[in-house]
């Protein structure tokens, strides 16, 4: 009886969680799939975290290809966000809400980066990477079969997507 009590439980969880965008990212937007099994998975906090974007949609509602040198993000607990856009390192103010209610309002100050010039490809990852940042208004971080991704979204929907990097503690 208890067994099913929590089948039922996990059960009705993914539902509401698909029901409610709460569940899947591109993995399981490309297959459809869940796991209720991967909901009972600690969720880090999204600053003091190093992000590796996996996938990125640029303004125009268009997926940008991420390359073999993706995005980064860190976001510090003081306000400040860096990483690597595609060519360059970046840096920018962050304001960011509670973390105790998913999703979680986000906004980035205005993007100031080193200039190396690259290749064309990157060039655009970079731009649209960047671009992407300033149209962010919320984050929610999700269980994911591979572990928990941070989706970052603007006025018109889910823009990026973030696995976190190997090293980082999953419990922070």
């Amino acid at each position: 009886m208890e067994g099913s009590f929590f089948r039922l439980a996990a059960g009705t969880f993914a539902l509401l969680a698909a029901l409610f965008g709460c569940a899947g990212g591109p993995e399981s937007v490309k297959t459809g799939s869940t796991s209720a099994a991967a909901a009972a998975v600690p969720l880090p906090r999204i600053d003091s975290t190093e992000w590796r974007c996996v996938r990125l949609v640029d303004a125009g509602g268009r997926h940008v290809d991420v390359t073999d040198r993706p995005p980064t993000l860190r976001i510090e607990p003081e306000g400040r966000a860096s990483g690597f856009a595609g060519v360059n390192r970046y840096f920018a103010d962050v304001t960011f809400g509670s973390v105790a209610v998913p999703p979680e309002p986000l906004r980035f100050g205005p993007v100031g980066a080193t200039r190396m010039a690259g290749p064309p490809e990157r060039m655009a990852l970079e731009e649209a990477f960047t671009s992407m940042l300033g149209t962010v208004r919320s984050a929610r971080v999700m269980s994911a079969p591979g572990g928990p991704l941070l989706v970052l979204t603007s006025e018109r929907g889910d823009c990026a997507f973030f696995e976190r990097m190997a090293g980082e503690d999953p419990s922070r």
